[in-house]
């Protein structure tokens, strides 16, 4: 590759990225338990409710954008001139303007209708001030998430990303002060801060990028640069599989208990949820997707190998499974004493088995998202979309299982869909000289390794205090991680890939 996207160039991104992720990290969780333990049960439903509906609103404004500038910014940077690549930009961040100014704007008007139907008291309000989140945020998500970070700017995107975190953990603090306001109002006007302050310095940090590359040459003059047709195809098939996906995610389910279940199960499911989402936020391949996708994109883009595509797709997987595996074991076994220190008591019991299901579901989702990674680098973005369009009748599955109060039954409808879509894009990609396959006997491994960490817990006594919990979580780490090591899970071509130093830091390879 160019010095645009050099080894050299990787490395500094992947510090920047590394050392913004931590700090946002441990900012995104002090918030998330701020909020758990301020807000009235009544009011985080509420709240909840709000954060899905945005998200919703997220997906079905995106028009699929987000894989447009994964695919084909690394393309204009790689090839074109800076003129170009400035101009590519800008009709990308003005069509998603657009767009979310249109979704935002169905959201604010039906914000009445939305309360009424869900019966949930009081949430009018919230959810119009979360419009002008969705929009905000939304084009905060643009600049820092895709744009920035397909350019390699990850300093400045977690600059961006910081500043917003930071922002929104000041006012809360200060807003939940004053006992009144102590609500999904309060909360959402602080949500309005902090995206304002993260999309100025978002925008303003790219301008300055892109000003300072204006007068770069193109690096290929006779590269044809991609019509808008071709790429809102490939838009086009992010979007109708982000539409079906949307059929069976997260914030689905929790709009759907909302209608049917009522306030108090509402905030106990949207606690698991949430703190499941903090730990999908920060998986490794999460951690590092902005770094990663551009990476396997760009490489994959000048060199045509799927085969050692494949191989990457396996190791993050692995990667991935390596830090959620622990976590699922030390909360199947200690699930209250986790879910109570964190709620402050709020929800303990009531969230224990609705977090064990989400991290259940996220084993398969992380998959998922590598799959999609592999489908849109190889170019075969159409299967996602037929994939998804074949479980659209999963909400039926889900509904059915919420009225019924099964549990069990609907992270299992949750759990089927992932894997369903995950092996059907994975047997359609095919090619003549060559197939994707999950490693089945290093992922056995793990799941042995798992056995025996579920086994040494059960030996640590439940209490009241926080410190089972925390024991039940290192030791759940230390005996997965050296069964992984001892058993050596990993394949020869992926450890082929990492440098002698990074593979022995990884537990691939012992010391000498």
């Amino acid at each position: 590759m160019t010095t645009r996207y050099s080894g050299e160039a990787f490395k500094r991104s992947v510090i920047h990225y590394a050392c913004g992720r931590i700090f946002n990290a441990v900012a995104a969780f002090l918030i998330f338990v701020w909020v758990a333990r301020q807000l009235p049960q009544g009011e985080y439903a509420n709240y909840v409710a709000a954060f899905a509906l945005l998200e919703i609103g997220l997906v079905l404004s995106s028009f699929g954008m987000e894989w447009v500038t994964a695919v084909y910014v690394p393309q204009f940077r790689l090839n074109a001139s800076g003129r170009a690549l400035r101009r590519f930009v800008g009709e990308c961040a003005v069509i998603q303007a657009a767009a979310l100014m249109l979704g935002a704007g169905v959201l604010f008007v039906s914000a009445p209708w939305l309360s009424n139907w869900f019966g949930l008291i009081g949430a009018e309000g919230g959810f119009r001030i979360y419009a002008v989140v969705m929009f905000i945020e939304g084009m905060s998500r643009v600049f820092r998430d895709q744009l920035l970070a397909c350019l390699l700017l990850q300093g400045p995107a977690q600059i961006s990303q910081f500043a917003r975190n930071l922002t929104l953990l000041v006012a809360v603090i200060w807003i939940f002060t004053d006992e009144r306001a102590r609500n999904v109002e309060g909360l959402a006007m602080a949500e309005v801060a902090a995206s304002t302050v993260s999309l100025v310095l978002a925008c303003g940090l790219l301008c300055r990028y892109l000003t300072k590359v204006n007068n770069d040459p193109a690096v290929k003059s006779g590269w044809a640069m991609p019509r808008w047709p071709a790429m809102f195809k490939v838009a086009r098939n992010a979007w109708v599989s982000n539409l079906a996906n949307l059929t069976w995610c997260w914030s689905a389910v929790v709009l759907l208990v909302a209608r049917t279940m009522g306030v108090e199960t509402t905030s106990a499911l949207g606690f698991a949820r949430n703190l499941a989402e903090q730990i999908r936020r920060y998986m490794p391949t999460e951690f590092l997707f902005g770094i990663v996708r551009t990476l396997l994109i760009g490489r994959f883009s000048q060199d045509g190998d799927a085969r050692s595509l494949g191989v990457r797709i396996g190791l993050m997987y692995k990667a991935n499974l390596l830090f959620l595996v622990p976590l699922l074991i030390a909360t199947i076994t200690h699930g209250d004493e986790i879910c109570a220190l964190l709620s402050g008591g709020r929800y303990s019991s009531s969230a224990h088995w609705f977090l064990v299901g989400w991290l259940c579901v996220l084993v398969a989702l992380a998959h998922r998202r590598l799959t999609d990674l592999l489908a849109h680098a190889l170019g075969r973005s159409a299967l996602t979309a037929r994939a998804s369009l074949l479980l659209t009748g999963t909400p039926v599955a889900i509904l059915a299982s919420a009225q019924l109060a099964n549990w069990a039954l609907l992270f299992f409808v949750l759990l089927s869909a992932e894997i369903i879509y995950s092996t059907i894009v994975i047997l359609r990609l095919r090619l003549p000289s060559w197939s994707y396959a999950p490693d089945w006997i290093g992922l056995g491994k793990i799941a042995l390794a798992a056995a025996l960490a579920a086994w040494a817990l059960y030996w640590v006594p439940a209490g009241v205090s926080h410190w089972p919990a925390i024991v039940a979580v290192g030791l759940a780490y230390g005996v997965i991680w050296a069964t992984v090591w001892l058993l050596r899970v990993w394949t020869r071509q992926e450890t082929m890939i990492l440098s002698t130093r990074l593979r022995r830091w990884a537990l691939i390879e012992r010391e000498k």
